[in-house]
């Protein structure tokens, strides 16, 4: 049987005041900081107020409801003989007629519970395995963002070889030098450069130049020469581009954008449950439809093949022509019929997208589980705020507020001139061999030093500006999506719950309606020894043995309209997977890290 009925909303909520709406577990909203702004969050909180404003603190809980038909209490006493006579209300047969697959071979079929139809289709539905897929995505879009600040090797090697003409200054008529500037230099280089969080950045860097004269007529002291170096540098911007908040804002983009991804999974999920149980929900109609077609048939029959009997007595042609008529038509509407069973059975599969039942095999699937139709209890400002506390898209509408927050800061920072602190400081040593050259770099005796500052502002600043501006109305626009986001879910959740209470009332309606149809056919064929079958009779049998059906398939269609409006009741609310017994673990950002690099590893 559905497990969700018995259960009462009330055991889905839990006491969630009006602050801890916003303030959701699994989302680190842009409250949850230093930073917090407390207008933000007095205005988000009052989208919500605004809302349920007209709601009293203790509302009284409701229960669905059927209201009183006055032909059960005046039929009550032959309740079993009508129901005897109605299709398709008894323990559904366990075999049917649906012909030759498509493959040719004979039908099979495979029962399902509901259960075990949400179970697998939460993990094996194809769009629930791609949005499992976008968490891990955007994990290692946050590590690349992250390796930004990453320390950075570098190494770098060069050989120049020169042999070149050259003028000679001329003293007193004395050439001084050689006309011809020839040497071999090797130089290499290598440090380690870390950018920091505050935008600046800080290396440690040796570097090693090795030259020889070859210049004639010239001699060099010493040659070879090694000139060996130790270079310290810090650069910082001090205005533009200063700041942790603003070199960290893309690591902080990056987790939003992966923790828009968890939500976005959750939100497929609800979807996919409630998707599958509406699927399940039509197939449980469409055997139904077919058992009561089939048994439209076996009653056609039944008079089509009396009045065979009767042709040679008082039956005419005419009227055994209308009764062939009228079962061939039904034959047709139970070919019908048996296509929307494969075709329902067609949807359902490749929603739950069971490894061992595959939307391109050709079994059939039987819902094992009917319709409980329990009745439960509601309460409109609970559902409500239990839909504002759980729904993904006030996670990621959140999400999106925290994103445009970060943009505002950035914009709001460009807007700063440029002023860069440059600093160095570099130790040297010059002499014939490796290390001596070193050994006397670390005396210290030569020392440069160099500080400097680098300034720039664009004229009118207009792009920047104006870049400010747009980041100002994108983050007024996100608070808007905010407040459409809270009215939508409500809208959401009043329209469930309508369909909720009006298709509980509909099942004791079309209940009703189906029991004095029940009788209407019971009294005509009481009637019918005593009457005969003239054409008027046999029309009149017929068109209440349809109507008998129609009833029965309206009862079956409320039932069914009722579970699938209490699956989307849940899903309203955001707690279709609780209902379901379906729980998600999402561990920490460290721990998936931890995670990605151990399956690097294997």
């Amino acid at each position: 049987m559905p497990v969700h009925h018995p259960i009462p909303i009330r055991a889905a909520l839990t006491a969630i005041p009006l602050m801890g709406v916003i303030l959701v577990q699994g989302c680190q909203s842009p409250f949850e900081s230093d930073r917090a702004d407390e207008d933000l969050r007095r205005a988000l909180t009052a989208a919500i107020d605004r809302e349920i404003r007209g709601f009293p603190d203790a509302e009284t809980r409701l229960k669905t409801v059927q209201p009183p038909a006055a032909i059960d209490e005046e039929l009550a006493e032959r309740r079993d003989e009508l129901d005897a006579m109605t299709p398709a209300l008894g323990p559904r047969p366990r075999t049917h007629e649906l012909g030759a697959d498509l493959t040719g071979r004979e039908q099979r079929e495979i029962g399902l519970n509901l259960q075990a139809a949400i179970n697998s289709a939460v993990r094996n539905n194809l769009g629930v395995q791609s949005a499992r897929l976008q968490p891990a995505i955007n994990e290692a879009e946050v590590l690349s963002a992250e390796a930004a600040f990453d320390a950075v090797f570098f190494t770098d090697v060069e050989l120049a070889w020169t042999d070149e003409p050259s003028t000679v200054p001329v003293l007193g008529g004395v050439p001084l030098g050689s006309g011809v500037n020839a040497s071999q230099r090797y130089s290499f280089s290598t440090g380690i450069r870390k950018p920091l969080v505050t935008g600046g950045s800080f290396s440690v860097s040796t570097d090693l130049n090795r030259s020889r004269n070859r210049s004639p007529g010239v001699d060099q002291f010493p040659d070879p020469a090694y000139l060996s170096g130790v270079t310290l540098g810090f650069t910082q911007p001090l205005l533009r581009g200063f700041g942790s908040d603003v070199n960290r804002a893309s690591i902080r983009l990056s987790r939003n954008m992966e923790r828009r991804a968890i939500h976005d999974l959750r939100a497929e999920l609800l979807n996919v449950v409630q998707e599958t149980e509406e699927a399940y929900w039509n197939l449980v109609f469409a055997w139904r439809d077919l058992e009561i077609r089939q048994w439209l048939v076996e009653q056609g029959e039944s008079v089509r093949d009396v009045l065979d009997r009767r042709r040679d007595f008082d039956a005419r042609l005419a009227e055994y022509a209308d009764a062939v008529a009228t079962v061939e038509q039904r034959k047709a509407d139970v070919i019908r019929a048996r296509r929307e069973v494969r075709a329902a059975s067609d949807r359902l599969k490749a929603l739950i997208n069971d490894p061992e039942l595959n939307v391109g095999s050709e079994i059939v699937v039987q819902p094992v589980d009917e319709s409980a139709a329990t009745p439960i209890a509601y309460s409109l400002r609970e559902a409500i705020v239990t839909a504002i506390a759980n729904r993904p898209e006030i996670q990621q509408t959140i999400l999106n507020i925290d994103d445009a927050s970060i943009r505002q800061m950035l914009a709001d920072n460009a807007r700063l001139p440029a002023l860069n602190l440059n600093a160095q400081i570099r130790y040297s040593g010059l002499d014939d061999s490796f290390g001596d050259s070193y050994d006397d770099l670390f005396e210290g005796r030569f020392i440069n030093y160099l500080l400097g500052l680098g300034f720039e502002m664009p004229i009118g600043n207009r792009a920047a500006e104006a870049d400010f501006r747009a980041a100002r109305l994108r983050r007024s626009a996100s608070l808007i999506g905010y407040q459409q986001a809270v009215q939508n879910i409500i809208v959401d959740v009043k329209a469930a719950l309508r369909d909720v209470v009006t298709n509980y009332e509909l099942i004791q309606a079309t209940r009703s309606f189906r029991v004095a149809q029940a009788e209407n056919l019971r009294a005509l064929e009481v009637r019918e020894p005593l009457v005969g079958l003239t054409p008027e009779f046999l029309n009149l049998k017929f068109t209440r043995q349809n109507t008998l059906a129609t009833a029965r398939q309206q009862e079956i269609l409320a039932r069914v309209n009722f579970d699938q409006a209490v699956a989307r009741l849940y899903r309203a609310m955001g707690i279709g997977l609780a209902m379901n017994r379906i729980e998600l673990d999402f561990v920490d950002d460290e721990a998936m890290r931890q995670a990605s690099r151990n399956a690097d590893a294997e």
